[in-house]
């Protein structure tokens, strides 16, 4: 009878280590992502799980439109939106790229041959 004490024993261990490795930790992410989807607003800026980088301008019930461009506007179910950027405004100033001076490119001067036809000689 102890074999099958303990091989209970060890299935409970199992499931009670599936239950903390597996399933707990599956459970924090999906309240974390609940929370991110409810913490959005209108002005945020998003990332989507497509990568495209855009600023939240309206949310209905499971659709959100982004900015994504001056004027170009993209409809996204709420689901799309994989983080919120959040930046501070001091640290957005500190961090300002410094005008670089950008030359004109050089004008280049192709020069493109062209094949000439062969003349046949004729000897008289």
């Amino acid at each position: 009878m102890q074999g099958v004490g303990g091989s209970i024993t060890w299935i409970l261990v199992m499931v009670a280590m599936m239950y903390f490795l597996i399933l707990r930790p599956q459970q924090k992410q999906r309240k974390e992502r609940e929370a991110l989807l409810s913490s959005m607003k209108k002005g945020d800026r998003v990332i989507t799980i497509g990568g495209i980088h855009g600023i939240i301008r309206a949310i209905k019930e499971d659709r959100v439109t982004l900015e994504v461009a001056s004027e170009v506007y993209v409809h996204f179910n709420k689901s799309a939106v994989a983080s919120i950027v959040r930046s501070d405004v001091k640290a957005e100033k500190a961090e300002e790229p410094e005008e670089v001076a950008v030359s004109e490119p050089e004008e280049a001067e192709y020069v493109v041959e062209q094949d000439q036809p062969e003349q046949e000689t004729t000897k008289s």
